[in-house]
C-alpha cells in the first residue's frame, strides 16, 4: 500500500501572503503524516502567469514538505485555457515556459501501491498550443502501456454534474477538450480522476470512474460548485493498493477559512493580485 497526500489551491505569493500561515500549518501536518508522496493539484500561485517571483516562491515553498512532491499547474500558475475566467491571463508559450523553467515539467508519472499515477496540465486542454499535442501523445503512451490501475490528476475537474455537459465554463474542462480526453480514458484502466480548482470536496462516480475534488488550503468560495460538495478547507489522503483506493479528507488544525468576497472587500478588488501588498511572515 502507498499513501499519497493531496494539497490543492494553496495560492502562495511573496507579495500577497494572505494564506501563508495556512500553508505552513498544512506542511507541518503533511510531514507528520509522512506519506509516500505528495500531489499538489494546481494554483500554487496567485499571479503566476505574470510573475517570475511568484512561481519561484511557490517552488521554494514546496521545500517545506519532506516527501517527494509532484505538482501540476493551475490557471493561477500558467494562465487559463481560452476563453478562461481572466481574459488578460490566457495560457501561452511564455507563461508555460516560466513554470517549466522553475518546476522542470508540467506533468508527472510515478508508481505507487501497484497503481500508475499520472498528472497532466489541464490548462493546455483546448489551448491549441503545440504543447497540448505533445501532452496528448505522452498521455496516449502512458495509458497504452498501463498494466495496472491508473489515478489521473489535473487542476480542473472534467464536469460539474454530467460528463455530457455542453456549456463552456471556467469551472471545468470545456466540452470539446473534455470529449477528447474521455476518448483517451475510455479503454484505459483509469479508475480515479483527481482535481482541485473548485475549493471544495466531492467524491462521485460517473461511468464506473471515481471523480474526486480536493479542497483548498487557502480560502472558501462564496458559492460551491455543487450543493452536495463539502465547502471546507483541508487535504486528502489517498491510499492505493491492490485491493483498491481509499480516499479520506483530513482537517488541518488551525487553518483560517478565509471568505473570498470578504477578503476582496466585497467588490473593491477584482483579483487578489490587485490588493495592497502584504508579504508573508516567516
Amino acid at each position: 500500500m502507498a499513501r499519497i497526500i493531496v494539497i490543492s489551491d494553496p495560492h502562495l505569493s511573496p507579495t500577497h501572503g494572505f494564506f501563508w500561515d495556512n500553508w505552513c500549518r498544512t506542511c507541518e501536518m503533511v510531514n507528520q503524516l509522512a506519506p509516500d508522496a505528495v500531489i499538489v493539484s494546481g494554483d500554487l500561485c496567485i499571479n503566476g502567469p505574470d510573475s517570475d517571483a511568484e512561481v519561484a516562491f511557490a517552488r521554494q515553498a514546496l521545500g517545506r514538505l519532506t516527501a517527494p512532491v509532484h505538482a501540476v499547474p493551475g490557471n493561477h500558475d500558467v494562465g487559463d485555457e481560452p476563453p478562461g475566467q481572466d481574459a488578460g491571463q490566457i495560457i501561452d508559450a511564455s507563461r508555460l515556459q516560466r513554470w517549466r523553467s522553475v518546476f522542470g515539467a508540467d506533468r508527472f508519472a510515478f508508481d505507487a501501491g501497484g497503481w500508475r499515477v499520472l498528472g497532466i496540465n489541464a490548462q493546455l486542454l483546448g489551448s491549441d498550443l503545440p504543447q497540448e499535442e505533445e501532452q496528448d501523445a505522452w498521455l496516449d503512451r502512458e495509458l497504452g502501456a498501463a498494466a495496472r490501475p491508473v489515478l489521473l490528476a489535473l487542476h480542473k475537474p472534467l464536469f460539474l454534474q454530467s460528463l455530457a455537459e455542453s456549456e463552456e465554463t471556467e469551472r471545468t474542462v470545456n466540452p470539446a477538450p473534455r470529449a477528447r480526453l474521455l476518448r483517451r480514458l475510455r479503454n484505459a484502466p483509469v479508475q480515479v480522476v483527481l482535481s482541485g480548482h473548485l475549493h471544495c470536496h466531492r467524491d462521485v462516480v460517473r461511468e464506473d470512474r471515481r471523480h474526486v475534488w480536493a479542497p483548498s488550503t487557502a480560502f472558501l468560495v462564496p458559492e460551491p460548485a455543487d450543493s452536495s460538495a463539502d465547502n471546507v478547507l483541508g487535504i486528502l489522503s489517498i491510499e492505493l493498493s491492490a485491493e483498491g483506493v481509499r480516499v479520506e479528507r483530513i482537517d488541518v488544525p488551525g487553518l483560517v477559512a478565509y471568505d473570498l468576497l470578504e477578503l476582496k472587500g466585497h467588490g473593491r478588488y477584482k483579483y487578489l493580485r490587485d490588493m495592497p501588498a502584504c508579504p508573508p511572515g516567516s
